[in-house]
């Protein structure tokens, strides 16, 4: 089956620095979401703008469904327009002077080809379809920022084009509304069918919203997969940090079998974890784990520790303890209303399979 998007290698270089895209390729299946994730200047916001045209690539090739629509070195460069794409902003860019049902309807009466079918059938289709078939006729002015979100979703999805782009659409939204809507969102896109390319650099967007998700840093892509692939099996040490395994253990390879590595962690002890790194004996090693994957009070058949807790934080419906591990540091999260561990010694246990092992950045090999 012919992907909705296909990107080749892409480049997106600006007149100085590096690359702000750097060789990234992915596609995107019809009828799937992908997301992509990163911090600020990681190049996802480029590489969507590269898709809609709104950039120029300076090398790759990007096609939507069977057209290639920008390949520079055949100088070949689609405009937006003629790439039957739909997009939503940041900002709701939504036509001030319009009633709800104008500003939906204003793509399907300029656009070359709308379909067919009645313009006004579609547009109540469209605004039902996103929750406001009862605002058709409001100025848009007197909705909320949700409620005009929401207009620019419709007025993108009225004339089902082949893809759509959506650039951070909630990050100007409260946080109990994004929630909702962030939910919402992906049950529209997938009741329609539609083949969705979606920036964020909030990882809770991108794990409900994604099927993939493609995790960014300076340009380049480091991991494409699906959510639990991304949270369980993080390819490198950044993917593992930045979707929230905080905990870092540093410690020296001592062996490896398979994908399996022990890591001597010094006074704590050693460790198994699992890796998808060519660690060999004498690496230094960096093993990451998340927080909430810590087994405070628990003695398992495999990485069993005895700790210390020195601090302990209550947040109503959390508590996070600090524990002392050998001279290192964990923080561990424990859900619930009741704190059930005080300060002072502790077992505790790292689930092998909850703990990876990355080259400690900078470092090959010990003596």
């Amino acid at each position: 089956m012919t992907s909705a998007l296909l990107i080749e290698d892409l480049v997106k270089q600006f007149a100085t620095g590096k690359p702000a895209v750097d060789g990234v390729s992915f596609d995107v299946p019809a009828g799937e979401i992908v997301v992509l994730l990163g911090p600020s200047g990681c190049g996802k916001t480029t590489t969507l703008r590269c898709v809609a045209g709104l950039e120029h690539p300076t090398g790759g090739r990007i096609s939507i469904g069977d057209r290639v629509v920008s390949e520079p070195q055949r100088g070949l460069l689609v405009s937006p327009r003629e790439r039957d794409i739909g997009m939503v902003f940041q900002s709701y860019a939504v036509w001030p002077h319009m009633t709800v049902r104008q500003n939906v309807a204003y793509p399907l009466k300029h656009r070359r080809k709308n379909g067919g079918g009645d313009i006004n059938t579609k547009v109540n289709e469209t605004l039902e379809l996103v929750g406001l078939g009862d605002y058709a006729e409001r100025p848009v002015t007197s909705l909320s920022g949700g409620q005009m979100q929401r207009v620019a979703l419709a007025r993108s999805l009225v004339y089902r084009p082949q893809l759509l782009l959506l650039d951070e659409p909630l990050s100007n939204l409260d946080a109990k509304l994004r929630i909702r809507l962030r939910d919402e969102l992906r049950r529209i896109l997938k009741q329609t069918g539609m083949t969705g390319l979606y920036v964020t650099h909030d990882q809770s967007e991108a794990v409900v919203l994604g099927d993939r998700i493609g995790v960014m840093k300076d340009g380049k892509l480091l991991q494409m997969a699906p959510p639990a692939e991304i949270y369980n099996r993080p390819a490198d040490s950044f993917v593992a940090n930045f979707t929230g395994a905080s905990n870092i253990l540093l410690g020296k390879v001592l062996a490896r079998n398979g994908d399996k590595a022990t890591i001597d962690l010094g006074a704590a002890g050693r460790i198994e974890a699992w890796t998808p790194q060519p660690l060999a004996v004498g690496d230094k090693a960096r093993v990451a784990l998340r927080a909430e994957n810590v087994r405070l009070g628990e003695k398992g058949p495999a990485n069993a520790f005895s700790g210390r807790v020195v601090e302990r934080r209550y947040q109503g419906m959390q508590t996070v303890y600090d524990v002392e591990l050998g001279g290192q540091r964990l923080e561990a999260l424990e859900l619930g209303t009741a704190a059930r561990h005080n300060d002072g010694e502790i077992p505790l246990t790292l689930p092998p399979d909850q703990c990876w092992a990355y080259r400690d950045e900078g470092a090959t090999s010990v003596e």
